[in-house]
């Protein structure tokens, strides 16, 4: 369905200048087969069939690809373990936390991971309520943070890194829309510090760094919509404002509803893919923007979510127990590159 924008100024309109001004108010119409030319590299949305990668998963969730391929899967056939996925299709437990990284009380369970410049792995401990770093071979676990003050965190659920390797996590905590107390941290990789960026979100879930590094995006998943921060050089978020509200209704070849955001991933053009938990798709959004460009069929219900590698994106279905990905010939966002 075309779009329409209309700008309309009030005010007193002087008969010299009337002609003008009725000329720069026109409506500007920007159909929405015209926008998505400018991204007519993606594949139609709900053209693509997601295949099956992997199973064995309890609760399939934080997707990370290295360079070489290998996938990195939370809670492989056990919570609380991280699996690995080998290129060439060999399968195991790369790291059991609650053997490397017990906890007093609390069972730890990963939920977010993303690999950092040195081929560590960040994990979101949402069962321990921790920020944990897992060596390259995954025999060491080394807890980051546990807490902001004296306060502990409640289960940190998602992880993004910037170019420094800065590390942006969400603690939804309990929160919901009616008692949203829900929270954005930042971890400082050079000071070892830990700020709040944001607080009172009625469940902030998955997020990303953007390309030029000046925003951060954050699903806000009872809200059903994916907010945006500008960052500062001395590691702020300010200027928080919707990014886009996903809609209610279906419209066309966009499945609309009731659909909680959560994982997101950015590709090379600065797309975000949102994994839609309940709604069995991937949302793609210009960041630019905030339109909606793209919708992916997912793989399955309770898609929690994605990250690329050569052209595919793969995405964790927890309904499924199930990593699924599939051909869309576009690259990921290096969030390891060159500051």
């Amino acid at each position: 369905m075309p779009r329409f924008r209309a700008v309309l100024r009030p005010g007193i309109l002087r008969p010299g200048i009337l002609a003008l001004v009725a000329l720069l108010t026109l409506p500007t119409f920007i159909p929405a087969q015209d926008a998505s030319d400018r991204h007519d590299d993606l594949p139609p949305s709900h053209s693509t069939v997601p295949e099956l990668y992997a199973t064995g998963f309890v609760f399939a969730e934080g997707p990370a690809l290295d360079e070489q391929g290998d996938l990195f899967v939370v809670n492989y056939r056990e919570l609380g373990t991280i699996g690995l996925i080998t290129a060439d299709g060999a399968a195991g437990i790369f790291c059991d936390l609650r053997e490397q990284a017990p906890l007093e009380g609390r069972q730890p369970q990963a939920n977010g991971l993303k690999i950092d410049s040195e081929r560590r792995l960040i994990v979101a401990d949402a069962g321990g309520g921790r920020l944990l770093r897992v060596s390259e071979d995954g025999q060491q676990v080394e807890v980051l943070t546990d807490r902001w003050e004296d306060a502990r965190f409640n289960a940190v659920n998602d992880v993004a890194l910037d170019r420094i390797g800065n590390i942006y996590f969400t603690d939804p905590g309990k929160s919901s829309k009616e008692n949203p107390i829900g929270s954005v941290y930042r971890y400082d990789i050079v000071t070892k510090t830990v700020s709040r960026l944001d607080t009172g979100l009625a469940y902030p879930n998955g997020l990303a760094v953007t390309m030029d590094q000046r925003h951060l995006c954050v699903s806000e998943s009872q809200q059903y919509r994916v907010l945006i921060y500008d960052l500062t050089p001395e590691g702020k978020a300010i200027n928080r404002r919707i990014l886009v509200d996903f809609p209610d209704d279906t419209e066309g070849s966009f499945k609309g509803g009731r659909f909680f955001p959560d994982g997101m991933i950015l590709d090379a053009k600065n797309r975000l893919y949102v994994a839609m938990w309940r709604g069995k798709v991937v949302n793609v959004v210009d960041v630019a923007t905030g339109e909606l460009l793209r919708q992916y069929d997912a793989g399955g219900d309770q898609a929690t979510n994605c990250h690329f590698h050569d052209g595919w994106l793969y995405t964790t279905i927890a309904a499924k127990e199930a990593v699924f990905r599939q051909k869309l010939g576009v690259e990921g966002f290096d969030y390891n590159g060159s500051p």
